[in-house]
């Protein structure tokens, strides 16, 4: 298939998708855009550059317009792919998808499809499956246009008739943000403004208690005309002239809870003025800051409060005592005409909340904003004249306007505790009961802490503002209705709300209220699919005008809502502004919202991202402690507390044994504390500052814990670890794995071509591979002399211990006349396409294809893209082709319990191909795919009924060898394998030890050993970009020169390799339970680099360190750049010389079965280099170190590269 160039319009997740695809089929694609988003990311991370702006505009063949939207950069292009969708309605249940080719006399389908999608909840989930879709088709076009099954002229000449589906054209990007649970649309009557909603109550029932304090009750006609009387006196304080744009006027109240305090707040608003909540218990320092920050004309307050604290701030500080107020009942029907119109838009009240920088922040609430929220309350809450509602919380925390306006509306009590009362809870608690309270709001760190109540009357028990404990829902929601509120200040009390039950996750939130939509944007602002973790934004009716007086802020955080449809086609759509909370959150697949933490909590710790709500939920999940929190300090390590004992024995060692057993080493805390109760803020929330604050634990010399002092080269070593993983030195420690620190395949090779330019020393990546730190790399600088697997962890030889549990079922035998129902790992790699066409064309079976996928039909997707690729597009869709979504990683093999217990009962044989194929990670990164992944296999082989196991090894992993030093045919030795220079070989010697440990118990098990997977026999088709060898041939051209050697070189196609697998698999008389599948057909590394001379290549072959002193200079241009670790030093332990494994008895088998060896001749080189150069891998003829490769042939190499590995 010959490499044809693209370029991608569209910085989306399918221009993505459609970007990655292509890459992957090795054609050239270029990026048409600039800003950040999904296509220009997986552009870096594949090593695509982005064409300049000084740049020429790049030609190609084909520009594919993906999304509707416009390239960001121009191209010259001779033809153009356009993708379209359509529906019948909106929103969508089904939609018809085409390619278009816009051809000079119209546009031409090029390929159609439907997708249906029922009652999706989340149109995010719908346009991921559009996705999917669109992507298997277009890998259908562009494999026909390889292979010239379609041209230009082709297409040219085809019936030009076209009709396009009913329906609207989908605005894919809209349709990705509407989401069912954001129809919340509802038309509700509002009153213009605060006050007049509130007299009307006082027309109503004049004589119906408002509110009742210590000193007795107030009922609505005296509290609303005493709210009057003082409405008129601070009018005339206020500013004499005014205009619609002149400065908003603030009055700011500092009273303790009672009458007064109501009184002055309802005063404030009906003057015209906004009210700015201070709490008594403020220290001077924040109200002197809030009184700057809102710019207040006037202070309301009492005699207790000292005004010195305003030295030098022009504000008239008002003693409620001063006003005449003798005479509450003075017969007010009327607020006074104000200088300041009271309109729905303009600002009712401003609550200050705290700043990142420490300074105080004022939300701007409109009359719309708090009327709207009152009615919606009111009635999904049951608020009516009979209620009483609890007013506890301080008037500062925006969640006392859900307690204080919404009662006044529904004509309701309110009933306000003491500051007394506030703090002692059994007071509290006797206060609820004697009052009858019916409605209350109580944070959930006091309800945490609060005795055990019944409270009858108790109807509706809202909480919110922090995560609850379990422990705390149990109690609190038995008897009464349990609401948790989710909501920031900027957008009016609440968003969503959800009723809790016990055994509900303390984690959920519920659904948006009336008027208001959520969104979930990942960080590239695309909406989330769900169950993904994203950014809350909200649009609506409850998000406030801004930060006042912060133009700056508001510009950060209210922007415009880029889902917003100004042809009003969605439900609930308006052009609106978008708060971004900073919350992290996600869609549940019932369409409700679940808090993961905040934006700003999540940390990085060794490279990693850490959420500390994850560690609190698993801490909490343990079940040792009832409350949890952590933070982080000043050296980014994780501190941990916890109160209240659930468990008896419960200690901080025991839940640090069980968080490290559940979670990564990074993200267990390095200390946890018990503590009697932890701190809370005067809003109610776990005071995490307060706990920053409390010093670290002492060790039992009384000295804090000092790590170990470093060397200097330990030092310089930090140093350049922190350069290459954008850490800070101090974030390093000598014993921390480089692979836990962010560590990946790319950086191993930058990191040893580094310490070799710098270090000069030899530092075999094998031996670092054993212990990835900068303690070990350091040692082995200063003696490379180290023994092969002298520092094998004793974990790995406890891992090969198979648990005694892996049994066959007694007396029963797997199916001997031929398996009906075969799963297959793997089966979208290159090898284990090609075994499921062995599989189908070799047995009558079912072949249960298991593909890591997010939806059934994108693993649908992904096997038959996988099977065009590789020229087996025949079988996509074959009846006895079933894919199954699954994980190697995975518990179960991620496995749902329905599917396990249908293949436990169903399946016959297990293929094993699967695994995380990456030469450089080490043994614990890939244990849970690679010997995790074996052993889930083994006990589903023994589960109801035995089946047989196959497990696709390497001869990498071969362990047992005689005195000569020759591999054997054997099972594996308890010795370190031959080639054990990495953790993906380790991970396969013990795999191979549990399956042999199974065989030797009686399960029906085989090891299958590969050696260097090469192209299809016919048409040298095959993965270049992934196969370490290949890259190295490339690069040698590339340098103009390739190591010299005369080792026996193995050769054995694709197909070949496959064939042989499913036929000594199911030899009816198969006697062997091991079997070495190399090609022993002759062929030495130099008749191999001499048929590539043939094909116009001239290398000199130089002495191997001659050629090692060439790669210290190349750079990402050449293919060798990403994989240059394992070539830097003369311990390569590659598979070498094939002379030195024995095959003889799988040679005799394969004879038996009529399986001859390809010979490696001319024509199967001939195939091999042919296809390299018709691809476009190898450059052309002549074309030799003066052309380098671009990045993009060499970044998947060291992620999946090797030439033994087995995808």
């Amino acid at each position: 298939m010959r490499a044809i160039s693209f370029a991608i319009a569209g910085n989306s997740r399918l221009g993505a998708r459609l970007f990655a695809a292509l890459h992957d089929m090795g054609h050239d694609v270029i990026p048409l855009c600039r800003a950040s988003g999904p296509l220009t990311e997986i552009a870096a991370q594949l090593g695509v550059t982005v064409p300049a702006p000084h740049d020429a505009p790049p030609s190609v063949e084909w520009r594919i317009d993906c999304d509707g939207t416009l390239p960001e950069i121009d191209c010259t292009a001779a033809h153009v792919l356009t993708f379209k969708a359509h529906a019948p309605a909106l929103p969508p249940e089904s939609a018809s998808l085409s390619w278009q080719w816009q051809g000079g006399r119209g546009p031409v389908d090029l390929a159609n499809a439907t997708c249906e999608f029922g009652q999706a909840l989340c149109g995010a989930d719908i346009v991921a499956q559009i996705d999917v879709e669109a992507e298997a088709m277009l890998v259908d076009i562009v494999s026909q246009l390889g292979r010239e099954v379609l041209t230009p002229q082709s297409l040219a000449a085809r019936d030009m008739t076209r009709v396009d589906p009913d329906g609207v054209v989908l605005d894919l990007h809209r349709l990705s943000g509407w989401h069912a649970s954001n129809e919340t649309a509802r038309a509700v009557e509002l009153e213009p403004s605060l006050p007049e909603m509130i007299s009307r109550r006082a027309v109503v029932a004049p004589r119906a208690i408002a509110l009742r304090d210590a000193q007795g009750d107030v009922d609505y006609r005296t509290f609303v005309a005493a709210s009057m009387k003082l409405a008129t006196q601070l009018s005339g304080r206020l500013p004499q002239t005014a205009s619609d744009d002149q400065a908003l006027p603030v009055i700011a109240v500092r009273l303790p809870k009672s009458r007064w305090l109501y009184t002055a707040i309802l005063g404030v608003i009906g003057a015209g003025a906004a009210y700015a909540p201070l709490d008594p218990s403020f220290p001077p320092e924040r109200v002197r800051q809030i009184i700057e920050q809102s710019r207040a004309t006037c202070l309301i307050t009492d005699d207790a409060f000292d005004a010195g604290v305003l030295d030098g701030l022009d504000i008239q500080v008002i003693r409620l005592n001063a006003l005449d107020a003798a005479d509450m009942d003075i017969g007010l029907t009327a607020w006074p005409v104000q200088r300041f119109p009271e309109r729905a838009s303009r600002c009712a009240i401003t609550i200050f909340t705290s700043g990142s920088t420490g300074v105080p922040k004022g939300v701007m609430l409109t009359h719309r904003n708090i009327v709207h929220f009152c009615h919606w309350y009111r009635d999904y809450i049951g608020l009516d004249a009979s209620s009483r509602a609890l007013q506890f919380c301080t008037v500062a925390f925006d969640v006392s306007l859900l307690d204080i306006f919404p009662t006044f509306l529904a004509g309701a009590m309110l009933v306000i505790p003491t500051e007394a009362q506030r703090h002692a809870l059994d007071d509290l608690s006797a206060l609820i009961d004697r009052e009858a309270v019916t409605h209350a709001f109580l944070p959930p760190a006091l309800l945490g802490v609060m005795p055990d109540a019944a409270w009858p009357a108790l109807r509706h028990l809202l909480t919110g503002g922090d995560v609850c404990f379990p422990e705390t829902i149990a109690r609190w929601s038995r008897g009464r209705a349990f609401h948790n509120i989710f909501g920031p200040a900027e957008c009016t009390v609440l968003v969503t709300i959800a009723r809790l039950q016990a055994g509900d996750s303390n984690r959920l939130i519920g659904k948006p209220m009336a008027n208001v939509r959520c969104y979930v944007l990942t960080p590239s602002g695309d909406p989330a699919l769900t169950g993904e973790p994203g950014e809350l934004c909200v649009a609506g009716a409850g998000v406030a005008d801004g930060y006042l007086h912060r133009p700056d802020l508001t510009a950060s955080s209210f922007v415009p809502n880029p889902f917003a449809d100004p042809n009003g086609q969605w439900p609930a759509s308006s052009s609106e502004t978008l708060y971004r909370t900073g919350d992290i959150v996600q869609w549940a697949d019932d369409g409700t919202l679940h808090f993961v933490g905040r934006r700003d909590a999540q940390v990085k710790i060794r490279g990693f991202r850490v959420e500390l709500g994850e560690i609190e939920s698993a801490a909490l999940a343990t079940g040792l402690f009832g409350q949890c929190a952590c933070v982080v300090d000043e050296h980014k390590r994780i501190r941990g507390f916890v109160a209240r004992t659930l468990t008896a024995g419960a200690s901080a060692q025991t839940l640090r044994e069980r968080l490290a057993a559940r979670l990564p080493d990074y993200m267990v805390p390095y200390e946890i504390v018990e503590l009697d109760a932890l701190p809370a803020t005067h809003n109610g929330k776990i005071d995490r500052r307060a706990l920053a604050a409390m010093p670290a634990r002492q060790n039992a010399s009384g000295d804090a814990a000092k790590p170990e002092p470093l060397t200097q080269t330990e030092t310089d070593l930090r140093a350049l670890w922190a350069r290459l993983l954008d850490l800070e030195p101090f974030e390093i420690g000598r014993d921390d794995s480089f692979f836990n620190l962010g560590g990946h395949s790319l950086l191993v090779s930058r990191l040893m071509l580094a310490v070799k330019k710098e270090f000069g020393g030899n530092a075999p990546l094998a031996r670092f591979m054993e212990r990835p730190t900068i303690a070990a790399l350091a040692s082995l600088l200063a003696n490379d002399a180290v023994n092969k697997g002298e520092r094998i962890p004793q974990r790995v030889f406890d891992d090969m211990v198979l648990p005694d549990e892996i049994r066959p079922v007694d007396g029963l035998r797997p199916a001997a006349d031929g398996a009906r129902a075969i799963l297959l790992t793997g089966a979208n790699g290159f090898l284990g396409t090609f075994i499921a066409a062995e599989l189908i064309a070799q047995t009558q079976a079912t072949v249960h294809c298991m593909v890591r996928a997010a939806s059934q039909k994108e693993g649908e997707a992904r096997l038959a893209q996988a099977l065009q690729a590789n020229g087996l597009g025949h079988l996509a869709g074959h009846p006895r082709l079933k894919v199954v979504l699954g994980d190697l990683a995975r518990p179960r093999l991620g496995l749902s319990p329905e599917t396990w217990r249908a293949f436990a009962r169903e399946i016959d044989a297990i293929y094993h191909n699967g695994a995380h194929v990456n030469h450089v990670y080490d043994y614990p990164y890939l244990y849970d795919a690679n010997v995790g992944a074996t052993l889930e296999l083994l006990r589903l082989a023994c589960e109801l009924r035995n089946k047989s196991m196959h497990f696709v090894s390497t001869l990498s992993a071969a362990s047992a060898m005689d005195a000569a030093g020759h591999v054997l045919e054997q099972g594996p030795a308890r010795n370190a394998p031959a080639f054990v220079n990495n953790g993906y070989n380790v991970t396969k010697w013990v795999a191979e030890h549990l399956v042999w440990e199974a065989a030797e118990r009686g399960i029906d098990a085989t090891l299958l050993r590969p050696g260097n997977i090469t192209g299809v026999s016919r048409t040298g088709l095959c993965q270049p970009t992934r196969n370490r060898i290949l890259l190295l041939v490339k690069g040698s051209v590339q340098l103009g020169a390739a190591p010299a050697g005369d080792t026996d070189f193995d050769f054995t196609p694709v197909d070949f390799l496959a064939r042989a697998i499913v036929r000594c698999a199911t030899d009816p008389q198969r006697e062997l339970r091991v079997f070495h599948l190399q090609n022993p057909q002759p062929l030495t590394w130099e008749d191999y680099l001499g048929a590539l001379a043939r094909h116009g290549y001239s290398l000199a072959l130089e002495a191997a360190e001659q050629w090692r002193n060439r790669l210290t200079s190349i750079d990402e241009r050449n293919a060798l750049f990403d994989v240059v670790a394992f070539y830097l030093d003369d311990s390569q332990e590659d598979i070498g010389d094939m002379a030195r494994i024995a095959h003889q008895r799988t040679a005799q088998t394969l004879a038996r079965l009529g399986l001859p060896y390809p010979r490696k001749d001319t024509a199967l080189l001939g195939q091999h280099f042919g296809y390299l150069i018709e691809s476009g891998f190898l450059p052309p003829p002549g074309v030799g170190a003066s052309r380098q490769t671009t990045p993009d042939t060499a970044s998947d190499a060291a992620s999946e590269a090797e030439a033994a590995s087995v995808a």
